[in-house]
């Protein structure tokens, strides 16, 4: 690897080299204190706009009472893809304007770049054995149902829903519309999920999502929502043989490397949305025994004389039956095992609605009297109801959806299926998406230097088949091979060093492409809102284009940074910025004297705040009193650890560098 040139003065060869790149491949990872080296570092992976993609992955219960749920949600999901498309949560309203009350500086955040929009049935199958003439929604249950295989035919949203006889849909008559017909729903040429990039038709992708979520009403009525979800999302390569985790029904695979291949990217925040009006019943290939449908026989579980309305919450703590919830936690969270909080986890279900406004927490719901599951005594065969809408649609307890929402404490939503509106609904989630859209946002400031660079670099980790260095994108040399944390794994890409753009006057940038620190513009203002983290790394590429797909690109720095806390003291105060170029001033450093009573001096060469010292017992413990920084330091002695590499023992920033 090239040696890194001007943006790297020499302090830069007192970096440890095991410490300096450990961090590669978090998404935000804080700028550390490297304290003994006078340095701090940080290694992070990013792209043009940071975290802006996000994989939306609706389980839609398509069961017989879902008629005025799916109706409700049809209405309100191009709203949906329009305000995390725009970054705009008042898209209709004018310019500047906001509903009364509303802080206008919250009306705009960081748009969604990329979106992929994909809808999954609640039906995994189960049924084996069918008794003589059973209705088509009961059939649909054989073998593995929908497969977990994401939906996109919109012929039944195109010819919607007619009644076939009275007892066919409770509250409709023979003949009655239980779904309208929708002719815009006609699209030819759809895929298996719909896909968004920015400048894209947003009107068409929304109508497209929005009938291609219209599933019917003659699903399978043995709802498997958390099964249907993981499985839609589960891979079946490269995992283990023997693993429970990607075992499924009758043997069966997950679909998220196969069937589904495509939907979910591992640069997105994957964010998944269960509307249903019922328990959850995922079972295992033992727990197909609370599906069948015949009576009498022989049965261990005494299931077959009580309704299939009753069966899952009867017996939802037979671990053989039913599968755990944990499941589905552990699944989730398997799919971004080094951001697991880009994943989020929401659920429009029977939840009663007072619970929702008073904003209770899950523990507490899970507690109530209206969410035990038993049998109605006015009504034989079905649970009591949690929750009944003004039109009179009714929903039952759904804990396990509940307990699956406690193992993502701060990326959960849960709201009422009984709602007469789902846009409260949907605006909650969105606010729980855009609060992890971000900007290239960093964590601490850095200090440009007189020349208007950082001391920072950012490789270009190239996409697949592609082997040289574009200079009209601002690349420069060779390709080099970096070792990088993807999914857990360690692989190998071939990276291009990016050309840095100078910064001259507060806000000029250079000309050219390349990157640049942007800690000035109207952008990074709107897109880094967190206090302290108002600074990024901005890109500038020839014709205005993107990263390409694919590529990404590391951010390293190895520079005293200005922390977030100016009032630091003592130890906590050791690597805070002093001075600019030749003007070290001791007496900033002496103001942030701690009660630690540790001397502080500003140290010429990285113009940073460092223990002095005369002997091992003047510093921390474990540190020791080391020679001075660089030859014509006044001779003043610091403190370091004795891991440190001291000037002229080698290592240094080349090294760091081999080592990624």
């Amino acid at each position: 690897m090239e040696m890194r040139s001007s943006v790297f003065p020499a302090i830069a060869k007192w970096l440890s080299p095991l410490v300096a790149l450990s961090m590669l491949g978090c998404p935000k990872q804080e700028l550390a204190p490297l304290g003994p080296c006078t340095v701090s570092a940080v290694s992070e992976r990013v792209d043009q706009s940071g975290i802006s993609n996000v994989d939306l992955l609706f389980v839609i219960d398509n069961s017989g009472s879902m008629a005025s749920e799916q109706k409700k949600l049809a209405e309100k999901l191009p709203d949906l893809v329009r305000v995390l498309t725009l970054g705009d949560r008042y898209p209709d309203l004018p310019k500047g304007e906001v509903p009364a009350g509303v802080d206008p500086s919250t009306r705009e955040f960081t748009a969604v770049k990329a979106l992929h929009l994909g809808v999954v049935s609640t039906n995994a199958g189960g049924i084996d054995d069918f008794p003589n003439n059973q209705q088509a929604a009961v059939l649909s249950c054989a073998g593995e149902g929908d497969d977990g295989l994401l939906q996109f035919d919109t012929t039944i949203a195109q010819d919607g829903v007619v009644a076939e006889s009275a007892s066919e849909f409770e509250g409709y008559a023979k003949g009655d519309q239980v779904l309208d017909p929708r002719p815009e729903c006609d699209i030819p040429g759809l895929q298996k999920y719909q896909e968004f990039e920015a400048g894209g038709d947003v009107n068409a992708t929304s109508e497209a999502f929005s009938c291609t979520s219209t599933l019917g009403v003659r699903g399978c009525p043995f709802e498997q929502q958390l099964e249907s979800m993981w499985k839609a999302l589960a891979p079946s390569k490269g995992v283990p043989a023997n693993d429970p985790l990607y075992k499924f029904i009758n043997g069966s695979k997950g679909q998220g490397d196969r069937g589904n291949e495509g939907f979910l990217r591992e640069d997105a925040i994957l964010a998944v949305i269960i509307v249903s009006d019922e328990e959850d019943c995922s079972v295992t290939d033992e727990g197909k025994t609370l599906f069948q449908l015949g009576s009498g026989g022989d049965d261990p579980y005494g299931v077959l004389p009580v309704n299939l309305n009753l069966r899952c919450g009867q017996f939802a703590d037979v671990q053989e039956l039913v599968q755990p919830v944990e499941r589905y936690i552990d699944g989730l969270k398997s799919l971004k095992p080094d951001n697991p909080d880009r994943i989020i986890y929401a659920a429009i279900v029977g939840v009663p609605e007072d619970a929702i406004a008073d904003k209770e927490p899950i523990e507490s719901i899970l507690l109530r009297p209206d969410m035990e599951f038993m049998e109605n005594p006015n009504q034989r065969g079905y649970p009591m109801t949690s929750c009944i809408s003004a039109a009179g649609d009714k929903a039952y307890p759904p804990s396990r959806m509940l307990r699956v929402a406690q193992g993502f404490p701060d990326s959960s939503v849960i709201s009422s299926i009984c709602a007469d509106d789902y846009s409260p609904a949907l605006n909650t989630l969105i606010e729980k998406i855009a609060s992890k859209l971000k900007g290239n946002c960093l964590p601490r400031q850095l200090t440009p230097g007189d020349n208007g660079l950082v001391n920072c670099e950012v490789f270009e980790l190239l996409p697949d088949g592609v082997d040289d260095c574009d200079s009209a994108q601002g690349l420069t040399g060779k390709p080099i091979e970096r070792n990088l944390l993807e999914s857990g794994k360690n692989v190998k890409r071939l990276a291009c060093k990016m050309d840095q753009l100078a910064v001259t006057g507060g806000e000029n940038v250079a000309d050219g492409a390349g990157w640049y620190y942007d800690n000035f513009s109207m952008a990074v203002k709107m897109d880094c809102t967190n206090a302290g983290e108002q600074q990024r790394i901005a890109f500038k590429f020839a014709n205005g284009t993107d990263l390409p797909p694919g590529a990404g690109a590391t951010f390293e720095c190895f520079q005293p940074v200005a922390r977030i806390d100016a009032d630091a003291k003592g130890f906590d105060a050791v690597n805070t910025r002093c001075a600019t170029a030749g003007e070290a001033t001791d007496s900033i450093c002496s103001e942030k004297q701690g009660p630690d009573n540790y001397k502080l001096f500003c140290q010429p060469d990285s113009l940073t705040c460092q223990i002095s010292c005369e002997n091992n017992p003047d510093c921390p413990p474990g540190w020791v009193c080391s020679a001075p920084l660089a030859a014509g330091a006044d001779d003043v002695k610091y403190c370091q650890l004795p891991t440190c590499p001291q000037d002229g023992a080698g290592g240094g920033a080349a090294a760091a560098a081999d080592d990624t």
